[in-house]
């Protein structure tokens, strides 16, 4: 009787060791899909990130241009009045560098 609850305790011990092996390799196959599912969150943020970034500089680049076109238009209409203030702006700015 007592070799019989040593054989069942050994099978016992058998099982659970094969058992714990099981949910180790369960954890990391879980693990590993985990790292992956981040992996590609991160890389879809980021590709997000660029294409958003695309976008504001495009719309920056286009107020940049239409800037740039008002004022070599003012320019060319008002080339006198353009000098006079760019010089007034110019003062302006050297007193305030001044103080």
């Amino acid at each position: 009787m007592v070799a019989k609850n040593e054989a069942d305790t050994s099978a016992d011990t058998s099982k659970l060791q094969a058992e714990v092996e099981i949910l180790r390799q369960d954890l990391a196959e879980v693990t590993k899909t985990l790292k992956t599912i981040a992996r590609e969150t991160g890389e879809t943020r980021a590709a997000q990130a660029a294409q958003r970034v695309r976008e504001v500089s495009g719309q920056a680049r286009e107020q940049f241009d239409h800037a740039r076109d008002v004022a070599v238009d003012q320019v060319r209409e008002r080339p006198l009045i353009t000098v006079a203030a760019t010089f007034g702006v110019g003062l302006l700015i050297g007193r305030l560098l001044q103080r």
